[in-house]
């Protein structure tokens, strides 16, 4: 189970990324049903070593906070409550949008997991924890 904040009206949360043996915990993610991809701020996945590499495809990806261009990369896990998704493709990206966010929970990983989310509460799990 994880514990969500409400801030800008929004549900955010804390994971952790693990890639080529390090992690990070990442705050500031949104848990977001709107968006079909998970993505992370540049600034903080780079810690891990993910950064943009000559292969990369650039691309881009458009939504309410505007267009934005993203690589694309595969990591090693997202743990989210203590379920960790392996091998997970993720979106990098600038992500400037006017207030603190280092990531986005999209449908992509929310569905993976089975997220079920309780606003009553404000909590999120995963029905595979079960």
């Amino acid at each position: 189970m994880v514990e969500l904040d409400f801030r800008y009206g929004l549900p955010f949360c804390q994971v952790t990324i693990t890639h080529k043996g390090n992690f990070i915990v990442v705050d500031n993610v949104l848990v977001d049903t709107g968006s079909g991809g998970t993505i992370f701020k540049m600034d903080k996945v780079d810690e891990l070593g993910v950064t943009i590499e000559k292969d990369d495809t650039i691309e881009t990806i458009s939504g309410v906070g505007g267009v934005e261009f993203v690589f694309k990369k595969n990591i090693d896990g997202i743990n989210f409550g203590g379920l960790e998704i392996r091998d997970f493709e993720i979106e990098v990206g600038v992500m400037d949008y006017g207030f603190e966010i280092n990531g986005i929970l999209g449908m992509d990983f929310m569905k993976t997991i089975g997220m079920v989310i309780d606003l009553n509460k404000m909590i999120a799990y995963s029905v595979k924890n079960k």
